[in-house]
């Protein structure tokens, strides 16, 4: 189950089955896929928080159970394929807040994220060549562009879990606190994107995406097409009233 509150122009959504360390099952990454289709198509929704229930774990990964006993049919039919954030297409900007450890498929989830802050005693590891599994939702394709190559093989080859600080360390996180704190943090950095002119942020996001994870051969091309739909928007021009008027601009993303 997934909740969801809203805070201004920001959704807070929460993983919710505790009882088995927030992970993923079908109907989990069904409701996700509705969020992100949700969030995409509301204009007064600009950034999404994804945090998990309880203290100990922001998200165990797949739910093994279904993938192994009723079989990985439901779980790979489900909208999204495993990881809804994968696959969907998405110019929002969603940042992971990591109440608690991140693993397998939990960590991959995260990292389908923009920018992740973390509770500072928070570890992150794919285990999944225990269970003859490879971390195919984005944890070698992301891992090895974001992390050194050493790091990257002892996570996924030994199992190795990353401390979050070392993480940090390395640029993975972008804020590190205590775990009172963390939805302020990242509700303080979400707001700080949120005030911003939406077009802008999300075609800056998905410019930044294309370079690091997409065809970079294209991505002139791409810079040059967002670059004239943010110049055609209303929120362009309004931008240049609010300057000329000395007050705040009213964004309205169109």
């Amino acid at each position: 189950m997934v909740l969801q509150r809203l805070t201004g122009r920001v959704v807070v959504v929460s993983l919710h089955r505790p009882q088995a360390h927030n992970a993923y099952n079908s109907q989990m990454v069904r409701e996700l896929g509705e969020v992100v289709a949700y969030a995409e198509t509301t204009a007064t929704i600009d950034v999404v928080i994804l945090t998990g229930s309880g203290e100990k774990t922001f998200c165990a990964g797949a739910d093994l159970h279904e993938a192994f006993v009723d079989g990985a049919s439901a779980l790979r039919n489900a909208r999204g394929g495993y990881n809804p954030l994968q696959f969907m297409p998405r110019r929002k900007v969603w940042i992971a807040a990591l109440n608690g450890n991140a693993f397998g498929g939990g960590l991959e989830l995260a990292l389908q994220c923009d920018l992740l802050v973390a509770e500072k005693n928070v570890r992150l590891a794919l285990p999944e060549t225990r269970h003859s599994l490879l971390p195919v939702g984005g944890g070698v394709s992301q891992l090895t562009r974001l992390l050194p190559a050493a790091v990257v093989k002892e996570m996924i080859l030994a199992g190795t879990s990353l401390e979050a600080a070392r993480a940090a360390e390395l640029g993975l996180i972008n804020r590190l606190t205590d775990r009172e704190s963390l939805l302020e943090v990242a509700l303080e950095l979400a707001n700080r994107i949120a005030r911003n002119a939406p077009l802008a942020v999300q075609a800056c996001n998905a410019l930044i995406n294309q370079g690091l994870y997409g065809d970079r051969s294209t991505l002139e091309a791409q810079i040059a097409h967002e670059l004239k739909q943010v110049q055609q928007s209303d929120d362009f021009l309004e931008s240049a009233r609010a300057f000329s008027e000395k007050r705040e601009p009213l964004w309205k993303g169109k």
